[in-house]
């Protein structure tokens, strides 16, 4: 994320303060004016319903005076409290937009008939007693007015010609409507238009709006410029400073005046730092020096440890060629003679079956041994190819049962010789799988003999080969009945010259290299291997060949 200058965040923030700190005083001062304005329509109203409130009291006060005579004689003008009401309304409204007059449910006359407006009013005062007024901005005639609607009490002048009884026709010729004191004699409307009002409102809203920024533009200037003198300045001269001792020059100094508190320490301890570097460069020629000298110093040792490492090298390249040569003369010089000794052996021990029994024991002998030795010596030159990267598992359809068998044939003669039962089982759906024919024939011959050099006489040993139904794979499984294995022990069966410390019970020792093979051959191959065990009572080491290596029906 690219940095942004303290410059460009002070002028966002600012912008950003007065944006939000403008559009709330503008709502709140149109707010304010709304409301000045509706008070000052409201207390106009009060004052036009108060006017007529006079008048009509007057009215009501000179009826005597009015209809009589100078005797004292009833004369009836036809002037009275309503006629003169409506008469004067009528003359204020005449030439301008105010209205004021008087309405009812069911008036004298037409020019009484209330609008919707007013027959809410008029609703709400006969429903609600205590309520005398109902006001708002409405339409009136088309156009937004201000209404005002007052409730008319009903004193004992207005009972003799609107009270009981009803149907009674009064001196004005109207039917009287049965009025009491707790009445509602109708309402006075007074509409006011609010141009003149809106316009003031409007003419406050622009003064304040200018006033506002005025102000707001004077102190977001100050606060800009004491920010600029006070704290971007100083820092800019600090960046500067720094851009000189980037290129070298490291006496440098700032001065902390005309700053801030923060700002003024910042300086001072960036001037305090630059002397103590000025100070550290002026030792570092005599430092570069002397490292100098212990680099080359230490070059010359790494060249005498290098020279060392070559010779030490050439030592082991002419071990690692000796025992190469080792090997083959293994290979050719042993195992071919031993390979001999076994078929002379062989021959010798079937020629004397009907013989002498001694001479014949002595030939198992030779060649149970022989045997012995020819695999420890099979399993020390597969270990020696597999260091030397030489060792590579082919990849090809086998049957299993075939493996089995071979193995049988090949392990039964010497578990017979220890006294050892041994059987096999292969599982007729079990499939052919991909794999290496010699390498897996290796892995089961070494783990039958490896059985059967810890299982006691009696023993047995089963070879089971079966589908396993969870992984859809083939599991091979070598159970016997031997001494078992300790827990801390069942991983390092597996290392290379390890062996169980159980020379009491071991039938014959061997070179440790058998289980090291079978996993080395079984992870060529991608199988598994794994072992379940518990000292004295026997072990099953079992090789799991994955689904993937099994040929389906669809493959070749």
């Amino acid at each position: 994320m690219k940095n942004i200058s303290l410059k460009t965040i002070y002028l966002g923030a600012l912008t950003a303060v007065f944006a939000v700190t403008f559009f709330m005083f503008v709502a709140f001062d149109i707010h304010s004016q709304q409301e000045q304005t509706e008070a000052a329509l409201l207390e106009e109203a009060r004052t036009f319903a108060r006017e007529m409130d006079a008048v009509w009291e007057f009215m009501d006060n000179s009826q005597y005076t009015i209809n009589n005579t100078s005797d004292g004689i009833y004369e009836f003008k036809g002037l009275h409290c309503a006629v003169v009401g409506k008469s004067v309304g009528t003359i204020f409204s005449k030439d301008n937009d105010y209205t004021i007059r008087y309405t009812n449910y069911n008036p004298r006359n037409y020019q009484g008939e209330p609008d919707e407006y007013e027959q809410e009013a008029l609703t709400e005062f006969n429903e609600n007693p205590n309520i005398t007024e109902y006001y708002g901005i409405a339409e009136f005639g088309g156009v937004e007015r201000f209404r005002y609607v007052q409730a008319l009490e009903v004193d004992s002048g207005c009972l003799e010609c609107h009270g009981d009884p009803v149907g009674e026709i009064d001196i004005t010729g109207h039917e009287k409507e049965g009025w009491t004191l707790d009445s509602v004699g109708g309402a006075i409307s007074i509409v006011i238009p609010l141009e003149q009002q809106q316009q003031v409102m409007q003419g406050n809203v622009i003064r304040d709006v200018v006033y506002f920024l005025l102000l707001t533009t004077l102190i977001g200037i100050v606060v800009y410029a004491i920010t600029m003198l006070f704290v971007t300045r100083p820092l800019n001269r600090m960046k500067s400073a720094f851009g000189e001792m980037q290129g070298g020059t490291l006496a440098v100094a700032l001065d902390e005046r005309r700053s801030a508190k923060e700002i003024s320490l910042l300086i001072m301890r960036f001037n305090t730092m630059a002397e103590e570097l000025q100070g550290i460069y002026s030792n570092l020629e005599d430092q570069v020096a002397d490292r100098t000298v212990d680099l080359r110093e230490a070059n010359d040792a790494l060249e005498r440890q290098r020279d060392a490492l070559e010779q030490l090298n050439e030592k082991l390249e002419q071990e690692m060629r000796f025992k190469s040569d080792l090997l083959s003369m293994v290979n050719h010089e042993l195992r071919t003679p031993l390979t001999s000794i076994i078929t002379f052996a062989q021959i010798a021990r079937e020629r004397s079956q009907s013989g002498d029994e001694t001479e014949r024991h002595s030939w198992e002998e030779i060649e149970k041994n022989s045997q012995i030795l020819l695999s420890m010596i099979n399993n020390m030159l597969d270990i020696a190819r597999s260091d030397a990267g030489s060792v590579r598992a082919t990849c090809e359809p086998m049957d299993l049962g075939d493996i089995v068998a071979s193995v049988r044939t090949t392990i039964a003669p010497l578990a017979r010789k220890y006294d050892v039962g041994f059987g096999t089982s292969v599982a007729p759906d079990v499939p052919l799988v991909n794999g290496d024919y010699e390498k897996t024939a290796r892995i089961l011959e070494n783990l039958a003999s490896n059985a059967i050099k810890f299982t006691p006489d009696g023993g047995t040993i089963r070879l089971i080969v079966e589908c396993d139904e969870d992984t859809g794979g083939v599991r091979i499984v070598m159970r016997d009945t031997g001494i078992g294995i300790a827990e801390e022990d069942k991983e390092r069966i597996f290392d290379r010259f390890f062996q169980v410390d159980s020379t009491s019970t071991r039938k014959y020792n061997g070179s440790g290299l058998g289980l090291a093979l079978v996993r080395e051959y079984a992870a060529l191959q991608g199988f598994a291997v794994s072992v379940e065990s518990e000292l004295g009572k026997g072990s099953s080491f079992i090789i799991e060949i994955p689904r993937e290596s099994v040929i389906g029906d669809g493959d070749v």
